[in-house]
């Protein structure tokens, strides 16, 4: 049997490849207009000033971690501070806050405020939020197509259509490459053979970044279930293990940096503070701390989960992630190329433009066949 035009395996690829691309083209080249501008996410915050710097003062002594909380809660008397990052890599100096209505508990409706360590004193910036600067309304767009965590998963059924595309076309490419030598164009032959060889050439080069970013694209599609998941899984042990006593949201008898010296003494050996959540939000409990500990290398992405007693200061539990959530913290470097330096996120973009084209190549192949199809029934029925 004619493996190219006999085989049902083949056949059935073909038909998968053609029509999962067509179904996923108008989706996901939204993911890769907005992917690539999110690969220089860093660069345009700072460009537009989104985050402060603390020129002069980065290596300056920090003032207590407490003070920047008191001074944030003084100028937003209505508000509570959710959260502390602390990101000396890539932002020197500068103590991110993130707070929200006192009545709140998760972070939807989240304001970024800022301070500097070396005086715990507010930047000029207002507060933003989150989800208002442009950086980060391509992401609400790129991650949850502006439908939260549903729109999560419709990013990860796209993603699993792109998936089933490479793969079937991988086995539909096999024979073609038995035929003709790898990278060679064929010119003169006409537009819709050039464009075929290019679609195939193309393909072919950038099929290992692309089955990378769709297979992460895809877990990352699941992170708010696996993260809520954690959450209800985790946090529920600890609060089986603690008494049933809350404490003050907004001034727990531990302040945060008792809560951050707690968690130091029980980290690894050369590991660091990254964030400490407060009491009394969807990622604590309504007694402990949350704080997250990473190191260097490897282990700046694994990071490990403190749980600091906001009543008197004991760790009650410290925890490696599972493997999903593990899966899907690796998952967001590699999907976005921001872990390697401006070297790896040109390729990346190099790459997310080569498969713009080839997307758009790829419906105009379709396209044209469909195009010329009905001419040619009807010169065959003038003939007859």
């Amino acid at each position: 049997m004619d493996t190219r035009n006999g085989s049902r395996w083949f056949r059935l690829n073909l038909w998968l490849h053609r029509w999962t691309s067509l179904v996923a083209t108008l989706p996901f080249l939204v993911l890769c207009l907005t992917g690539t501008v999110l690969i220089f996410h860093e660069e345009i915050d700072a460009a537009m000033g989104v985050v402060p710097t603390a020129e002069g003062l980065e290596a300056a002594p920090h003032r207590p971690l407490a003070e920047s909380v008191n001074n944030i809660l003084a100028v937003s008397p209505g508000e509570r501070v959710l959260s502390l990052g602390i990101d000396p890599k890539d932002h020197p100096g500068v103590l991110l806050l993130v707070t929200a209505a006192s009545t709140e508990n998760t972070f939807d409706n989240a304001k970024l405020r800022f301070t500097r360590l070396a005086d715990a004193k507010p930047t000029d910036e207002q507060a933003l939020d989150a989800d208002k600067t442009l950086t980060g309304f391509l992401l609400e767009l790129h991650a949850q197509w502006f439908l939260g965590p549903i729109g999560e998963l419709v990013g990860a059924l796209i993603a699993l259509l792109v998936l089933l595309s490479l793969l079937s076309g991988l086995v539909v490419y096999a024979p073609y490459v038995k035929r003709v030598v790898f990278g060679v164009l064929r010119r003169g032959r006409g537009p819709r053979l050039l464009q075929l060889d290019l679609h195939n050439f193309i393909g072919a080069i950038v099929l290992g970044w692309a089955l990378a970013v769709t297979i992460t694209g895809f877990l990352l599609g699941f992170g708010s279930i696996a993260t809520g998941l954690w959450a209800k899984t985790e946090l529920a042990e600890v609060r089986r293990m603690s008494d049933a006593r809350t404490v003050d949201r907004r001034h727990p008898p531990l302040d945060t940096d008792g809560a951050y010296r707690a968690a130091l003494a029980a980290a690894p050996r050369g590991w660091h503070v990254n964030s400490i959540i407060f009491p009394g939000t969807d990622f604590s409990t309504d007694r402990h701390y949350t704080v997250l500990i990473n190191g260097d290398g490897l282990d700046e992405r694994l990071f490990r989960v403190a749980l600091v007693d906001a009543v008197d200061g004991s760790v009650a539990a410290v925890k490696e992630l599972p493997l999903y959530m593990k899966a899907i913290v690796f998952s967001q470097p590699l999907h976005f190329g921001d872990y390697g330096g401006l070297a790896l996120k040109l390729l990346w973009t190099a790459c997310t433009w080569l498969t713009l084209f080839i997307t758009g190549n790829g419906a105009w192949l379709w396209w044209n066949r469909r195009r010329k199809r009905p001419r040619a029934l009807t010169s065959v029925g003038a003939q007859a």
